[in-house]
């Protein structure tokens, strides 16, 4: 989700406007995810509302396909670039840490401070300063499966982040090594080993959030992208795979919809809006999503993937994904991804749909546009004061040597 839509193959080709399209609604469904008072529908069309956002936590297996394909095919691109190293790693550099340690200033250091923000707590477990070590180093997701809980109120979402530079730490060596054929038997057998590592550790009882949080056990979303890019410079390029992604997207979009509704089914009834929200929120933790259900959202997102970009010129799925708006949303998606949270907490103090039980959908709806429009106007801040003004600096780190 840090990742910018790039080129798929040589550094300095045109990028396709699609990415940012697709990038727009993985942060979508997050937000949605995140912002969406669960335990207020009492009606069936309440309800049916809330059904999309139930599943919004799936939008970062969706950053996880993006990053997997882009970043591999950057690599690809440049393998044989003298600066393939440096370039790379100044890059990810120039991209990522500038906002993401702005963030931590802020709300490790600055927010306890405050007074607004009183009590700490709210944000912070107290007397927990010296655990601030799992953020700086990016390590919020091992600590998240270790703990069996989430730390910090507003910055658990980093335990996505965490997962994405781990890949990006490995993942050049690897390429820079092995030969196409050779990455992707490393895909599959990462997809492969991905669900067999989820899938022990449901069986031997460890914290959900372990197979939820740990960097082997998500590395299949992020190998599905890199097949992608590999498969994508074979004659016939994406095209190759039109078809079987045609078939998959269905397929695997049935199953998991399947899923999805099994597990609330079989779920017992709970009343009252806290209980409510949790059960929600605890959908991703059950044991057959955490197994058959993540390796359905590779294909998924995977099929979408292709399916996307393949789609004929001026047709309605490459309208959509082309959309102005929601082409924004992918542009500031870093940014959205690292402020929603928090955003959506201060909106709470204005209003919220329990504000007004007997209109929960326009409630809720204007909750939507409270929450998700500030925070894309500050991402959008973000993006022209700290986040272009610096990746103007990537023009410093060029993949190969000017002539």
């Amino acid at each position: 989700m840090s990742e910018t839509a790039t080129q798929t193959s040589a550094p300095g080709e045109a990028r396709d406007p699609r990415l940012d399209g697709l990038r727009g609604l993985a942060i979508l469904l997050v937000m949605l995810y995140h912002t969406t008072h669960y335990g207020l529908a009492r009606t069936a069309l309440d309800e049916a509302l809330t059904i999309v956002p139930s599943v919004g936590w799936s939008g970062v297996d969706l950053f996880f396909v993006l990053s997997g394909f882009l970043i591999t095919g950057i690599l690809l691109g440049a393998k044989e670039s003298p600066t393939y190293y440096r370039a790379f790693y100044a890059r990810r550099v120039l991209r990522i840490f500038p906002l993401y340690y702005a963030t931590l200033v802020f709300f490790l250091l600055i927010v306890p401070r405050l007074p607004l923000f009183a009590p700490v707590d709210y944000f912070w477990n107290p007397g927990a300063n010296r655990e601030q070590v799992w953020y700086w180093l990016y390590l919020s997701n091992v600590q998240a499966a270790l703990t069996g809980a989430w730390q910090h109120r507003t910055l658990d979402i980093s335990w996505s982040l965490a997962i994405e530079e781990h890949f990006y730490l490995v993942w050049p060596f690897v390429v820079r090594r092995a030969s196409e054929r050779r990455l992707l038997q490393i895909c599959a057998g990462t997809i492969v080993a991905a669900l067999g590592l989820r899938a022990l550790l449901v069986a031997t009882g460890a914290s959900p959030l372990a197979a939820y949080t740990l960097t082997p056990c998500r590395l299949d979303t992020l190998a599905t992208g890199a097949a992608i890019a590999i498969l994508a410079r074979r004659p016939g390029g994406l095209t190759a795979l039109a078809r079987q992604a045609r078939v998959a997207l269905p397929v695997a979009f049935g199953a998991f919809a399947a899923i999805q509704a099994w597990i609330r089914l079989s779920q017992p009834a709970v009343a009252g809006y806290d209980a409510i929200t949790l059960q929600v929120l605890q959908l991703n933790n059950d044991p057959l999503m955490q197994t058959i259900g993540f390796s359905l959202l590779c294909a998924l997102y995977g099929a979408l993937l292709v399916q996307v970009l393949t789609a004929p010129t001026g047709s309605r799925r490459a309208r959509i994904f082309e959309t102005r708006w929601l082409r924004s949303f992918g542009t500031y998606s870093y940014a959205m991804y690292l402020f929603h949270f928090f955003i959506g907490f201060l909106a709470v103090s204005l209003f919220t749909p329990g504000d007004y039980p007997r209109f929960y959908v326009p409630a809720q709806i204007a909750f939507w546009i409270l929450a998700i429009g500030v925070t894309w106007l500050l991402a959008r801040a973000s993006w022209f004061l700290l986040e272009a003004p610096v990746l103007r600096l990537k023009r410093s780190f060029p993949y190969w040597p000017r002539s």
